[in-house]
This record gives C-alpha cells, structure tokens and sequence, in this order.
C-alpha cells in the first residue's frame, strides 16, 4: 500500500519524515487524535487516541489491515507502536489543558455538566493511553 493513498485520506495531516498526526475518520475529531507511523521495513503503524480501533479507523477510509504492510499481510510480525515521545507530549499537553480547565472551574464552585463530566473523562483517557505507549 502506499503511504501516501492512506495520508490523502485523511484530513489536518501533520507531520514529518516517518510520522504523522491527522483527524481520525472513524469519530468526530475536535483535534487531530490518530498518529500515524511508517517503519523502517514499510509497515505502517496507527493508533487513535480517541479509542478507535485500527478496525475502525481503516474502514472509515475504505482500506483494510493487509494495506498497512507492504507485502499486503504475509510475513507480518505482531510490533507494539512506536510513536516518537513528540506526538505522546502532544497529547498530553493537549488533554491535560482540558483537565485542568475542567478542575479550575470545580475549583472556582462551578458544577461541571455531564457532557463536561465525559470531555474530562476522555481527556484522562487519553492521557492514560498515552502514557502506556510511552512505557510510563
């Protein structure tokens, strides 16, 4: 497959040589929550942290799991994600800016809504997520 095809799928691509950050398509994406990776060998690795599955996300774009490795499947070695500690930091950053919105304002007497209640909730999520993947 090629990365390309997969990257002008997607929309607010960012990125740099060998990674990138893009919407996901499978959820309605605020900020740009899936990280995507080529490696060395040409597969290539993605990851929502938004929740969705690889499943998911390939579907949205019409693409499935054989089209992340550039033998269309064969041969593919099960490899955790590697995703440089920039797009984890950025993540972070971003979701624990909503936490701490979110804890200002309980903290100021303010009650939080239950659609607030759920933002912080998959804020902290993410974060969780994100410090999985960096071995935290």
């Amino acid at each position: 497959m090629s990365l390309e095809r997969l990257l002008n799928s997607l929309v607010r691509v960012k990125g740099r040589k060998g990674s990138w950050t893009a919407s996901c398509p499978a959820h309605d994406d605020k900020s740009p929550s899936l990280a995507v990776r080529q490696l060395e060998d040409g597969r290539i690795l993605l990851h929502c942290f938004g929740g969705c599955s690889v499943h998911d996300v390939l579907g949205a774009v019409g693409l499935e799991m054989a089209d992340l490795f550039p033998d269309g499947g064969e041969n593919k070695k099960a490899a955790k994600p590697a995703f440089y500690a920039t797009d984890l930091l950025r993540v972070i950053a971003f979701e624990t800016l909503v936490v701490s919105i979110g804890a200002s304002d309980m903290g100021k007497g303010k009650t939080l809504n239950d659609k607030d209640i759920q933002i912080m909730k998959i804020a902290a999520q993410r974060i969780q997520e994100a410090a999985r993947y960096a071995n935290v």
